[in-house]
């Protein structure tokens, strides 16, 4: 017998419905199978009304509205495409084909329309067949249906068009591919909660037997059931070593809120980190009666926040007599907040928003009706929302707005899950325009980058990062081949025409400013010594890795814009730097770093002894010249950073019979970047680890020969990297025609004059503002930081236009205007390390980075040609579809509506928090290592607070081992609390139970501060 389909067709009553008795088709010319529901509008139908008709055994659902425009409710029509949409990504998850849901626009005037839509759909639900033959997860279906009620899932299915269309509470738009990501993690991740609900609601159940019914991981099963046991959802029982869980009831008690009194700054002793050596220095100074100030990036103080500091795995933190200091105003605790500056005594710091009002009364609705969800950085087996109460000193509640930690990477802060999102979508220009609202050479950077957004990809938690260095490449030159022409626009006709800018140097950070600049209408004039525009990005890279094309054209539409430029002009020889001052309202400085270090060894003055930088520079503007310099040479090149590497590919090309690098540390602390060492050893350039030369070695007059010796690592020393020492009587000889030396560079300042501050690194400027010690001149770039990246040099150029602007008007920046956008700029490797215990994101398929190509080896020999390949239109919007397009707050305005007391402020702003320290302690936060095998010190010590010790296959373990474990107090007094569990210590080379991984390392975030200290 023929298949019939059993159909729900859900109506609105003034246009499908009534069309059809218009038509004079009524609900008996419709297959027996079929039936008709009216609602009052389409705007009526929710997921919940297509997730019964599945359950009650309807084979498809057909829902019908008015044409988009034609009904007397044309927003409605949204929200209807929006809940549709939910719904059909709910039967998805439950295993049901997603044309089983079909939503057709039929007026009051096509009733008959719809008689053949209910035909045309019959006979596709045939040709499906009956719904069992899909994946079919009747658990997964009902645990939607209860879903489908919940706040996070009404949000999604309402908010499409404003996120999409109208913008967020914070004015951002959202693509419609990160509307449709997020969407997907929010509705796995509620399915997979009232799956397991509805289960423990039936019956007591193992970790086991909850997987296998609801399909999901062990580990991410166990996460689930960790929060429903802390949110008083679920309880547990141990019989045999095997745990079993149920469903619970039981009321959390919500604390009365404690608030501290914000204030403007102070003098006393200041406290960065509130770890156990922390607030016992706290107390002490505040005892002695000195004003004491702590600083801690978290937004309030616990015992979970103290023992993420390095100090309290060998002391006890006197936390409660902190506390009491606290309340009283003796200790001023400064929350949620990030030192950004160390300047001789005064510290600057930034006090991020919390976005909730003081007057909040912990009801805690916001918690309850927040869509998004994240692990909690307190407590890594939790999860917590976007909008959270922050248990302890002050206890309140947090919006964390979080910016994506690519983002955040990237010096300059360009929009990359906003660009990659549009490049997923196809939508190029849109991509590459929004690129350029912060960074005016995608086509370059898209090819020098060092890329550090990739290294902050939350993709790194479990796979490899998106490929965004060449995401921006693809766009930029699609624009240049689609199109032909780089159009950034004129200088627009406003006030600030009459304004002229000096900037001296053309290479990144002085084309940035010059960029940012006229677009705001200032009249600008490039000063450049060399006779090309570009600074570094012409003269220090070789064209393998820069055409010179590429160049070209994006340096050309930046001065096409309508700058000036005076080529070959030395400030110092052809124009001195008074003159400038005196015929041009501000100055900008970003001369880079032209002048190469000395070896400091013997024979360095012979010839064939030449610099990296003087080579590069040379090879640039006239590689004729130098391939009669190197052909058929041997050449030892000096150094491990990205200068030695390109030195050294170079003189390949050109050539050289062999090429040997000589740097004196190993290849893990070599600076260089790891693809650009590879293709070195590729193309035939031998690298000699742990040498160093002693003597260059010449005869008559030029090199011959270089003595060297071997090196061993000893300590770390200020750079962090083990300094090396030489090995004794390991000394040898490597004969050469050419030596290279390519171990720093330094700015040349011999042009300026004694009222701007410098140091032998460089100038001295405002990191705020790039404000030099003299007025309306500023700097920025290599010239202040040292050897640096190109996308840090074009930070400094947006950074130092918003200034001069300021300073023309009169006006002071108060914050650094790169960072201002920025939320919670501190993200780091933890946070990475915290995704592999996000539950939300353990739905995400692991999907391969596209690989590119590269030019042939033979051929990247003999010529400069460029050698990566980029990506194709197809797998630039695969690769762009990898990204998570992170999110911690969704702007989505729901929490704010429910507030009772209306005490959500989405526009509250950051603080900049001044202080004098007559002492400063740094006490260090720490994050351990993660893995799935595996679980933290403090993992373990939170399980033993619940009272629930269980391997990650929810069975109590008989012992336990240690990894990587540095003996401490800490452990000592953990691995006690084990033993009186009933769990053994064993040795580490054994097979054990439970595997406690100590590996830690030091938060970056510290790292920087101990260098800004001192400490």
């Amino acid at each position: 017998m023929e298949f019939q389909p059993k159909i729900v067709a859900i109506l609105c009553n003034w246009c499908s419905y009534a069309g059809a008795d218009l038509a004079g088709v009524s609900r008996f010319q419709y297959p027996p199978t079929t039936r008709v529901i009216r609602v009052m509008c389409s705007t009526r139908v929710e997921p919940s009304f297509v997730l019964k008709s599945f359950l009650n055994g309807a084979d498809g659902v057909l829902v019908g509205g008015c044409h988009l425009g034609d009904c007397h409710y044309v927003t409605g029509n949204y929200y209807t495409i929006g809940k549709i949409n939910i719904a059909r990504k709910m039967i998805k998850y439950a295993g049901i084909n997603e044309k089983r849901l079909r939503l057709e626009w039929i007026s009051a005037s096509e009733g008959e329309k719809f008689a053949q839509v209910v035909k045309e759909f019959t006979e596709e639900l045939r040709e499906l067949g009956p719904i069992k033959n899909d994946r079919y997860n009747n658990i997964a279906l009902k645990a939607s249906f209860n879903a489908s009620f919940k706040p996070r899932i009404r949000i999604l299915a309402s908010k499409h068009r404003m996120l999409t269309e109208e913008g967020n509470k914070y004015g951002e738009f959202y693509t419609n591919f990160e509307f449709e990501r997020i969407s997907d993690e929010i509705v796995y991740d509620e399915i997979n909660e009232e799956m397991i609900r509805l289960l423990l609601h039936k019956k007591e159940m193992t970790l086991e037997e909850i997987s296998n019914k609801t399909g999901l991981k062990k580990n991410i099963a166990l996460l689930y059931l960790m929060n429903f046991i802390k949110n008083g959802e679920v309880s547990f029982k141990e019989k045999d070593g095997i745990y079993s869980f149920y469903h619970d009831k039981k009321e959390v008690k919500i604390p009365e809120p404690i608030i501290i009194e914000d204030f403007e700054g102070g003098e006393g002793a200041v406290i960065i980190g509130a770890g156990a050596e922390g607030i016992r220095k706290a107390v002490e100074f505040a005892e002695n009666g000195e004003e004491v100030f702590v600083v801690e990036r978290y937004p309030s103080l616990n015992k979970y926040v103290v023992r993420k500091h390095l100090s309290s795995f060998n002391n006890d933190a006197p936390l409660e007599k902190f506390l009491k200091l606290v309340e009283k105003g003796k200790i001023r605790f400064i929350g949620n907040s990030v030192v950004k500056k160390i300047d001789n005594e005064i510290i600057k710091i930034i006090k991020y928003p919390t976005r909730v009002k003081k007057d909040c009364n912990n009801c805690n609705i916001c918690y309850e009706v927040c869509p998004l969800k994240t692990v909690d950085r307190e407590r890594s087996l939790f999860s917590r929302k976007a909008i959270y109460r922050t248990n302890g000193i002050p206890l309140t509640y947090t919006l964390e707005k979080e910016s994506p930690f690519c983002q955040t990477a990237c010096p300059a802060h360009v929009d990359v899950r906003g660009y990659v999102a549009y490049i997923a979508e196809g939508k190029f220009e849109e991509s590459v325009n929004l690129i350029r609202e912060r960074l005016p050479l995608p086509a370059i950077l898209g090819r020098v980058c060092t890329h550090p957004c990739e290294g902050l990809c939350r993709r790194n938690g479990f796979e490899e990062p998106i490929s965004i260095r060449l995401l921006k490449r693809f766009v930029a030159d699609w624009e240049w081949e689609n199109k032909g022409k780089i159009e950034l626009g004129k200088i627009p006709m406003n006030e600030n025409n009459k304004y002229k800018i000096a900037i001296i140097g053309s290479g990144p950070a002085g084309l940035a400013t010059a960029y940012e600049l006229m677009k705001k209408g200032y009249k600008v004039t490039i000063f450049e010594s060399l006779p090309v525009v570009g600074g570094m990005m012409a003269v220090g890279i070789p064209p393998y890795r820069l055409p010179k094309d590429v160049l070209e054209r994006e340096t050309k539409a930046i001065i096409d814009m309508g700058a000036e430029v005076k080529l070959n002009t030395k400030v110092g020889k052809d124009i001195s730097f008074e003159e400038i001052y005196k015929e041009y309202d501000a100055v900008f400085i970003g001369t880079g770093c032209h002048e190469c270090r000395k070896l400091g060894i013997e024979g360095e003055e012979l010839k064939g002894v030449i610099s990296g930088v003087e080579f590069l520079r040379e090879l640039n503007i006239s590689p004729e010249t130098q391939r009669a310099l190197f052909q058929d040479r041997k050449v030892i090149v000096v150094g491990g950073g990205d200068v030695a590497i390109d030195a050294a590919r170079c003189a390949i090309r050109l050539g050289s019979r062999e090429v040997t690098i000589l740097y004196r540390r190993s290849r893990e602390e070599m600076p260089a970047r790891d693809e650009e060492i590879e293709f070195a050893e590729e193309e035939g350039v031998n690298i000699k680890f742990l040498s160093a030369p002693v003597k260059i070695v010449g005869k008559d007059g030029r090199v011959c020969g270089v003595e060297c010796i071997e090196m061993e690592l000893g300590e770390p020393d200020e750079s962090g990297r083990r300094k090396p020492v030489p090995k004794e009587g390991s000394e040898f000889s490597i004969e050469t025609d050419v030596v290279i030396s390519a171990i720093g560079q330094y700015p040349d300042l011999s042009f300026l004059p004694d009222e701007i501050k410098k140091t032998k690194w460089g100038i001295v400027v405002d990191e705020n503002t790039s404000a030099t010690s003299m007025p309306g001149v500023f700097a920025g770039g290599d010239v202040v930081t040292g050897p640096s990246i190109v996308i840090e040099a074009i930070a400094w150029g947006r950074r130092a236009s918003h200034a001069i602007d300021a300073y023309i008007h009169g006006k002071e920046v108060l914050f650094d205007p790169i960072e201002k956008d920025i939320n919670r700029s501190i993200a780091s490797w933890e946070d990475i390390e915290l995704m592999k215990r996000n539950v939300v994101l353990s739905g995400i398929e692991k999907e391969e980075r596209r690989k590119i190509g590269y030019l042939p080896i033979e051929e990247r020999i003999t010529t400069f040609k460029e050698v990566e390949i980029g990506f194709d239109k197809g797998n630039a919007i695969e690769e762009a579809k990898r990204c998570l397009s992170c999110r911690e707050c969704l702007g989505c305005g729901i929490c704010g509506n429910e507030c009772i007391k209306e005490v959500i402020d989405y526009e509250e702003e950051e603080k900049e928090i001044e202080i004098k320290a007559k002492s400063i302690t740094v006490d260090p936060e720490i994050y351990f290592k993660m893995d799935e095998n595996s679980f933290t010190p403090l993992e373990v010590e939170d399980m033993i607070e619940m009272g629930m010790i269980t391997n990650w296959d929810g069975k109590k373990p008989k012992n336990a081992i240690f990894l990587y474990e540095k003996e401490n107090e800490y452990i000592k007094k953990l691995k006690e609390k084990l033993k009186k569990e009933g769990i053994s210590i064993i040795d580490k080379d054994r097979d054990g139970d439970m595997i406690i991984n100590c590996k830690f390392l030091e938060n970056e975030y510290y790292r920087k501060i101990k260098k800004m200290s001192g400490k």
